[in-house]
C-alpha cells in the first residue's frame, strides 16, 4: 500500500514552528513568574501565537494553547507585581508597627553603610560629601 502524503508547504511549517515556540513560551512565562522575565516570555509567546495564524482564519490548536498560557503568564505576573508594589506601601501607611520596624531597618542600613564608608574610606560620609559639594562650588 502506497499513501500519498500531502505536501506541506514552507509556509505551514513555519507556522507550526510558531505556534509550538508559542506553546513553549507559554509555559515557560507560567513557570518563569516567581523567578524571571515572565513579561518577555508572554509577549514574544503572545507575538508568535498570532504570526502563526499566517493567512488562514483560525490559529492552530498549539498556537491557541500558547496564546492562552502566555496571557495567564502575563495577568498573574501583574498580579504578584502590583501585589508586591501595593502590599509593603498599605502596610507602611496603615500599620504603625510596621511602619516602625521599616524604619528601624533602615536606620540600621544606613548606619552599616556608614560604617563600611569610614572602613573604606577613613572619613565620615558627611565630611567627603561637604567637600565634594565645596570642590564643585569653587570650580
Amino acid at each position: 500500500m502506497e499513501y500519498d502524503m500531502p505536501e506541506i508547504n514552507s509556509k505551514e511549517r513555519s507556522a507550526d514552528k510558531f505556534a509550538t515556540a508559542s506553546f513553549v513560551l507559554g509555559i515557560i512565562s507560567l513557570f518563569s513568574v516567581m523567578c524571571c522575565c515572565p513579561f518577555v516570555f508572554s509577549a514574544i509567546g503572545i507575538v508568535l501565537a498570532l504570526l502563526s495564524k499566517g493567512a488562514s482564519e483560525t490559529l492552530r490548536p498549539k498556537a491557541k494553547t500558547g496564546l492562552i498560557l502566555s496571557i495567564v503568564g502575563i495577568g498573574v505576573s501583574l498580579v504578584i507585581t502590583v501585589f508586591t508594589i501595593a502590599f509593603p506601601l498599605v502596610m507602611y501607611r496603615t500599620n504603625p508597627e510596621f511602619r516602625k520596624n521599616m524604619n528601624n531597618a533602615m536606620e540600621q542600613t544606613l548606619e552599616h553603610d556608614e560604617g563600611l564608608f569610614r572602613q573604606l574610606y577613613g572619613d565620615e560620609f558627611y565630611e567627603q560629601l561637604e567637600e565634594f559639594i565645596k570642590e564643585d562650588d569653587s570650580i
